[in-house]
């Protein structure tokens, strides 16, 4: 799967939740008052589940979101159930309409600090801040500004869709701009509040199909809830410098492999003289590169940081010299990759300076490092995990005594 693709497949479940949603509105007229009530109801509970979670993973930007998402659905449920003609209703709904995509864009453009802080006071003011603009406007406007606003905010701007044209375009933009850190950043949290920036474009576009509102509102609210399990999981089990799963998801899956498995234990060569050559942030830089490049192993591997320079590659189902041209792959691509390096001591600090250096188009110096694997599938003599690990670590050190930058077995 390429570096674009991954972040993007995290979208799957917000999208299967929007077609689901949609499926389930041509279903709404058949729905009893009394299942319809408790629709209505839904969202809120949804969501409440989502602070609870929020709370319980110190995670501010999913709290927030929550905070905005269920403050939506309020206005919606209280203040437009009436015809969007009336001047209050649709001074509310165009409101709703800029500031919400507005807000989920701000709540994703702010950093993570966590819950309960002085730093998260300023996610927290985004819901209050939003909203009491909008109040606070309301009353001063006089007949021919919502007149002009009507004009310039048309609704209904063709058949059964509602949302105007420039509300449409702010909602493409933000989209566009959620996709865009969604790619940057591999979150889940992008993914989820872009997944909320989809169900609440569906909800005001659409806005006079029966129970919108309830089912978009508590799909996103279920994506929220994936989202913050998903992240919490990558919290605890992926490595947070190399993005790879760490040393606690490689445990468990050691203890659920199947009757066959390879596994492969990766080293990178004269790690600790590069680190002394170079300092720790050129380390970790190539910590990463190495790591983006184990990480497109094919072959069905799953690769893992096992701990400082050293990985690992379990090849579920798969023999040993049906894993080896797939690890080969992998050891000639990183030996093949030149890594550029940085002198942040002689960087100038002027940015006006560094941009005049770049223009020289002055090469920067480059170095290469090389990887040593060793790898053992699982055999009559090896019948136990533990023994597989320890029999592809010694093969890795055999690896290292034949010169390095090789795979041995």
């Amino acid at each position: 799967m390429s570096l674009l693709l991954k972040p993007l497949s995290r979208l799957i479940f917000p999208v299967l939740l929007l077609l689901i949603a949609a499926y389930l509105l041509d279903s709404a007229d058949l729905i009893s008052e009394d299942y319809q009530q408790l629709l209505t109801i839904l969202p809120y509970g949804l969501m409440a589940a989502v602070l609870g979670l929020a709370h319980f993973y110190n995670r501010a930007r999913f709290f927030c979101s929550a905070l905005l998402m269920t403050s939506a659905y309020w206005l919606i449920q209280s203040q437009l159930q009436t015809s969007l003609e009336e001047a209050s209703s649709f001074y509310i709904y165009t409101s709703l309409s800029v500031l919400l995509p507005l807000g989920l864009l701000m709540v994703m453009l702010l950093p993570e600090k966590g819950l309960w802080n002085r730093q998260s006071l300023i996610l927290f003011s985004v819901t209050p801040l939003l909203w009491g603009a909008a109040w606070l406007v309301q009353p001063s406007l006089t007949a021919s500004q919502i007149e002009a606003l009507q004009l310039l905010l048309a609704i209904k701007p063709s058949p059964n869709y509602m949302l105007s044209v420039i509300a449409s375009f702010w909602f493409g933009l933000a989209s566009l701009a959620g996709l865009s850190l969604l790619a940057q950043r591999n979150s889940e949290v992008e993914a989820s509040l872009t997944g909320c920036m989809m169900f609440s474009y569906t909800t005001l576009a659409f806005f006079d199909q029966p129970m919108i509102s309830s089912l978009m509102f508590s799909a996103a609210a279920i994506s929220l809830v994936i989202g913050l399990l998903r992240s919490s999981f990558e919290m605890a089990y992926r490595d947070d410098l190399t993005g790879l799963l760490g040393r606690r998801a490689l445990n468990e899956k050691l203890r659920g492999l199947g009757r066959h498995y390879s596994i492969a234990m990766l080293d990178i060569d004269h790690f600790k003289k590069f680190n002394d050559s170079y300092g720790h942030d050129v380390g970790d830089d190539v910590l990463k590169i190495v790591a983006n490049h184990i990480a497109q192993v094919s072959g069905s591997g799953i690769p893992y940081r096992y701990g400082g320079e050293e990985f690992c590659i379990i090849f579920p189902g798969k023999k040993l010299k049906s894993c080896t041209p797939h690890l080969e792959a992998v050891r000639e691509e990183i030996a093949d990759y030149k890594i550029a390096l940085r002198d942040k001591k002689t960087r100038p600090k002027i940015s006006k300076e560094g941009a005049n250096n770049r223009s020289r188009k002055a090469k920067p110096k480059t170095v290469s490092v090389t990887i040593s694997i060793g790898i053992a599938q699982k055999s009559e003599q090896l019948n136990q995990v533990e023994l597989v690990l320890k029999a592809a670590d010694k093969a890795l050190y055999q690896a290292k005594q034949k010169g390095r930058n090789c795979l041995a077995f």
